[in-house]
């Protein structure tokens, strides 16, 4: 079976939630977080605070290049660089505008990655993360029966938040060296 988003689909979540974040400043959280699940292949558990990792605004780092990196504590508890695409880098920098931050992070910045709604710190719930990305998901499948695309929509409602990791490894496969996406991945083997 598929487990991953078509450009259609993936296209009217990422306006509807670009549109969301237009009406309500909290859901500029919403779209970056849909923006790092599916341009850093993430995992949901790399976007929240646990015992042993925090992901925070610090762990985005600029090298001597000039090109960006973000660093994670993934499954397994490995440690990896990702390649921060242009794309990727646009939608950090609307998401530190809505915060009130400076376009890009420091180095060294403790700043949670994904804050809380309320109170201080980041998000420490996957619970949590995947009620936001449904959240957006739904609207979007509201849009697309609302434009006659049913079968789209109908395949939608099947989705989940790792689907936006394949996605974005399946999108960027087509365009960058395989090695290079499958290190970003954090996969041992590029067949996977």
């Amino acid at each position: 079976p598929i487990r991953r988003l078509s450009q259609l689909q993936w296209t009217y979540v990422l306006e509807t939630t670009e549109k969301m974040a237009n009406k309500e400043k909290l859901h500029e959280r919403s779209l970056f977080i849909m923006n790092a699940l599916f341009g850093m292949y993430l995992r949901i558990s790399e976007l929240v605070e646990t015992p042993r990792w925090t992901p925070q605004m610090g762990d985005f780092e600029r090298d001597m290049e000039g090109n960006w990196w973000f660093r994670t504590v993934g499954k397994g508890n490995k440690e990896r660089q990702i390649s921060v695409s242009d794309a990727m880098l646009e939608a950090l920098k609307r998401y530190r505008q809505a915060r009130g931050l400076p376009d890009l992070p420091s180095p060294g910045e403790y700043t949670p990655l994904v804050h809380k709604a309320r109170g201080q710190g980041g998000i420490s719930s996957t619970r949590q993360i995947r009620s936001i990305v449904q959240d957006c998901f739904d609207k979007a499948e509201q849009a697309l029966r609302k434009d006659g695309h049913n079968e789209e929509a109908d395949q939608l409602k099947s989705a989940t938040v790792h689907w936006l990791r394949h996605t974005g490894i399946s999108e960027d496969v087509k365009t960058r060296p395989r090695e290079h996406v499958r290190d970003d991945a954090g996969h041992g083997s590029s067949a996977i």
